[in-house]
C-alpha cells in the first residue's frame, strides 16, 4: 500500500491537464481546454479540462474526475496503479508499505498479469546480455540486423533461451505462480505439470501499451531453417491485459513526436517501427501485421488526425489494408500513402538511406488515400467497362465514409477528374453509399442515442423553470435533485461570504456568514437530515473537512481516500460557470439550480433549496400520518386529522414561499 503522505505528494504535484493531455488532445478555450471526449464517440468536442479546479468533464456522456480517477478509467487502472503510473510521471519516489499475505491474494488478475510479464521483460533481456547463447545468437541477430545498443535497450529487445522451461522455472522460483504464467500466455501447460515456454528460441520484442506497460510479446524464430512448420513471428495470445486489436506497437514512445509533429506514420512490422526510430523518425508505429481496427484508430486520433501508411511495394498487402483505412475516413482523419521504391519495406529503406533522405522522399511521393487507390483501381481496369464501373463504385463507397461534407465534395471532384466519369454521377453513387453508412451508423449507436435521449430528457427536467403558483399548475420535484443541488452548493460555493441584514443593530449594518456554515445551522435549527445514505457520509465528511482545513474543503474532499465520497466531489464539481437564465425575471425562479450570473441571488438560491428540503421532510411526515390514518382506531383519528391539517397548513406555507405546488416523486 502506498502512504497517505506520498499519496498526496503525488495528487498535489499532478497537472490536470498535463496528466489528460498525454491521452487527448486539448485545445485552450479560455481559462478552460476542450477536446474530443476518450470515454465515447463523438465529433464535436464536449470533454472539458479545468486546469484551475483540477478535474475534467465531459457534458456528452458525463464521465469526470480528476487527474486520479482519469488514468483509472481510461487506462482501467487499480486506485494503487494510478498513484503508481502517476507517480513515476512526475518523479516522484513512493514507499509501499509490506503487503500482508491477505493483501496480497487481494491483488486482482490484471495487476499479476502486469507483475509477471514486467518480469518477464526483465528476465528476457537479462538472459540476451548475459548468457553465452544470448550474447552469440540473440544480441549478434539483432547487431547484424543494424540495430545499435541504444535502441536495443530503448525497445527492451531480449531472448528467450532453447531449453524447454527455464523461463517458467526461474518464475517459479521467483515466486510468480503458474496461472499467472499461463494466463500471460508466457507458458505453455500441457498434462502433468509439464511447462514450455512459448517463446522458447526466439528474439523478444515486448509489446507495450499508451501507457508503456508490458502486455505482451512478439518473438521470432531462431532456427528457421531447421523446422519448416514452425512460424517465423509469434504473438502472445489474448489476455486480460493484452488485445492485439487495441494495441499500436511502438505507440508510448512514438506518442510525444506525434503530438509534436501533428502527424503519424504507420508501418506493418517490429522491425519497421525500429529502425524508423533509430533513423531519427519518431513519430511511427505498426498495426503488428493485422488490419487496422477502429480501436487502433481512435488511438492514433487522440494525438492527431494526419496518418501516412507506408508500404512496401506488394499491391496484395495495400489491397489487404484496404479494409482498415476505410475505418480512418470514418473518423475524418487525413490519410495519406507513400509506396517505397520496389524491393524495400520500411525497414530496409531506413537503414538505407539518412533521416533527411527518408522524409524528402516521403513529402514528395506523399498522395492523399482515395487519389492513391483511383489510380491504382484504374490501372488494373485498363480498358475493360466493367471493372472500371467497379473502381468507379468502390472510390465512391470510400468517399461516402468521410464525414465532412466540403472534403467528400473535393474527392468528387478531383475522383471524376481522375476516373473521366461524370461528376454528377459520382455523386450519385456516393449519395448511395452515404445512405448506407449513415442508416449502418444509427443502428450501431441506436442503444447510445436512447441513453443520451434518456440523459437530456432527465436534464431539462431538472431546469425547467416552475411558472408563478397555480392552484391547477403542478411540478414535480425529486428528492435526491434536492440533496444533490445541496451538495453542489456545499462544493462550489461553500465557502463564499453571504450577506445578512443586521435587525438587531440599530445602523442596519449587515453580517457575513460562510454558505457552508448558514447551511449547516440551517439544517440543525429544524434536524433536517439527508435520505441518501452517501449524501448523509458526504455531508458529514465535508463538515469534518471544514473543521480541519478552512480553505479548499473540496479540493481535500476530491482527495479523499474514500472512493465514492472523492467521486462524488468530482462529480459534482462545476467545471465551468455557464450564463443562466434563471434570474432574468424576478417571478421565474428555479428552486434546484444555482445560479452564477448574479452573485446575491445565492443565498436566496440556498435558502430555496433549504425550503425545498424542508418541504419534501413534512411531507414524508404527512405520509407517514395518512398511514397512521388508515389503521387508527376511530377514537383516535381526530387526533391524526388535527395532525394531518396543521401539516397542510406549513406545506402551503412553504409552497407560497417558493411560488408553486410541487408533487413530490
Amino acid at each position: 500500500m502506498i502512504k497517505p503522505d506520498d499519496v498526496e505528494r503525488i495528487l498535489e504535484a499532478c497537472r490536470i491537464e498535463e496528466v489528460v493531455g498525454d491521452f487527448v488532445r486539448l485545445t485552450k478555450r479560455g481559462s478552460n481546454y476542450v477536446g474530443l471526449c476518450p470515454f465515447h464517440n463523438e465529433k464535436t468536442p464536449s470533454f472539458s479540462v479545468s486546469a484551475v479546479k483540477g478535474i475534467y468533464k465531459c457534458f456528452g456522456c458525463g464521465q469526470g474526475g480528476d487527474s486520479l480517477k482519469f488514468v483509472m478509467s481510461h487506462e482501467h487502472y487499480s486506485y494503487v496503479e494510478a498513484l503508481r503510473y502517476l507517480a513515476k510521471k512526475y518523479g516522484i519516489d513512493i514507499k509501499e508499505e509490506t503487503q500482508t499475505t491477505d493483501q496480497i491474494k487481494e491483488y486482482n488478475e490484471k495487476e499479476s498479469l502486469y507483475a509477471v510479464l514486467n518480469y518477464a521483460k526483465d528476465f528476457f533481456i537479462k538472459e540476451m546480455n548475459e548468457t553465452t547463447d544470448g550474447v552469440n545468437y540473440a544480441l549478434s541477430y539483432f547487431e547484424n540486423r543494424g540495430f545499435s545498443k541504444k535502441t536495443i535497450e530503448q525497445f527492451q529487445l531480449g531472448y528467450c533461451s532453447k531449453e524447454r522451461d527455464n523461463f517458467t522455472q526461474n518464475a517459479l522460483r521467483n515466486g510468480y505462480g503458474i496461472d499467472s504464467l499461463e494466463k500471460s500466455g508466457l507458458t505453455i501447460v500441457k498434462e502433468n505439470n509439464y511447462y514450455i515456454d512459448r517463446f522458447r528460441e526466439r528474439v523478444i520484442f515486448p509489446i507495450h501499451n499508451y501507457s508503456g506497460k508490458v502486455v505482451g510479446f512478439g518473438g521470432r524464430v531462431m532456427s528457421t531453417g531447421k523446422i519448416e512448420h514452425v512460424a517465423k513471428y509469434i504473438n502472445s495470445p489474448e489476455t486480460a491485459v493484452y488485445h492485439k486489436s487495441n494495441i499500436l506497437y511502438g505507440l508510448s514512445v512514438a506518442k510525444t513526436a506525434i503530438k509534436q509533429q501533428d502527424k503519424c506514420f504507420l508501418v506493418e512490422g517490429y522491425t519497421d517501427v525500429i529502425s524508423f526510430h533509430q533513423v531519427g523518425i519518431e513519430n511511427v508505429v505498426a498495426s503488428s501485421g493485422t488490419s487496422l481496427t477502429q480501436a487502433q484508430i481512435k488511438l492514433i486520433k487522440k494525438l492527431t488526425d494526419n496518418v501516412t501508411i507506408i508500404y512496401d511495394g506488394d499491391n496484395a498487402g495495400i489491397k489487404a489494408a484496404f479494409r482498415g483505412v476505410s475505418l480512418i475516413l470514418q473518423e475524418d482523419m487525413n490519410v495519406r500513402v507513400v509506396v517505397l521504391p520496389p524491393d524495400e519495406d520500411p525497414d530496409s529503406f531506413a537503414k538505407k538511406y539518412t533521416k533527411e533522405q527518408c522524409q524528402e522522399y516521403i513529402e514528395q511521393h506523399e498522395d492523399s488515400f482515395i487519389e492513391f487507390k483511383a489510380n491504382l483501381l484504374l490501372k488494373e481496369a485498363g480498358t475493360d467497362p466493367v471493372k472500371k464501373a467497379n473502381a468507379v463504385n468502390q472510390i465512391a463507397e470510400d468517399i461516402a465514409l468521410i464525414n465532412d461534407l466540403m472534403v467528400r465534395s473535393m474527392f468528387i471532384q478531383q475522383c471524376g477528374e481522375l476516373l473521366n466519369v461524370p461528376e454528377a454521377a459520382l455523386v450519385r453513387a456516393v449519395s448511395k453509399f452515404r445512405a448506407k453508412v449513415l442508416a449502418e451508423r444509427n443502428k450501431q449507436n441506436s442503444v447510445y442515442r436512447e441513453q443520451i435521449t434518456q440523459d437530456l430528457q432527465q436534464t431539462v427536467s431538472a431546469t425547467l423553470t416552475p411558472l408563478p403558483r397555480q392552484t391547477t399548475h403542478y411540478t414535480k420535484l425529486n428528492i435526491d435533485e434536492v440533496e444533490r443541488c445541496l451538495l453542489k452548493l456545499l462544493v462550489n460555493r461553500g465557502e463564499q461570504l453571504v450577506y445578512f441584514n443586521n435587525i438587531d443593530n440599530e445602523e442596519g449594518k449587515q453580517f457575513s456568514e460562510r454558505l457552508d456554515q448558514f447551511i449547516f445551522n440551517d439544517l440543525a435549527t429544524d434536524g433536517l437530515s439527508l435520505t441518501n445514505p452517501l449524501y448523509m457520509r458526504f455531508m458529514d465528511t465535508y463538515a469534518d473537512m471544514a473543521e480541519q482545513y478552512t480553505v479548499k474543503v473540496a479540493l481535500h474532499l476530491s482527495k479523499s481516500r474514500d472512493e465514492n465520497i472523492r467521486n462524488l466531489c468530482l462529480d459534482l464539481m462545476d467545471i465551468t460557470r455557464p450564463e443562466s437564465p434563471l434570474w432574468e425575471s424576478d417571478k421565474i425562479k428555479s428552486p434546484i439550480h444555482t445560479t452564477y450570473n448574479d452573485e446575491s441571488k445565492l443565498l436566496e438560491e440556498a435558502i430555496r433549496t433549504l425550503q425545498l428540503l424542508r418541504l419534501l421532510h413534512v411531507k414524508r411526515i404527512r405520509s407517514h400520518y395518512y398511514e397512521e390514518l388508515k389503521n387508527s382506531a376511530e377514537n383516535e383519528q381526530d387526533k391524526v386529522l388535527t395532525i394531518i391539517t396543521k401539516l397542510n397548513t406549513k406545506i402551503s406555507e412553504i409552497e407560497q414561499i417558493l411560488g408553486t405546488t410541487y408533487r413530490s416523486e
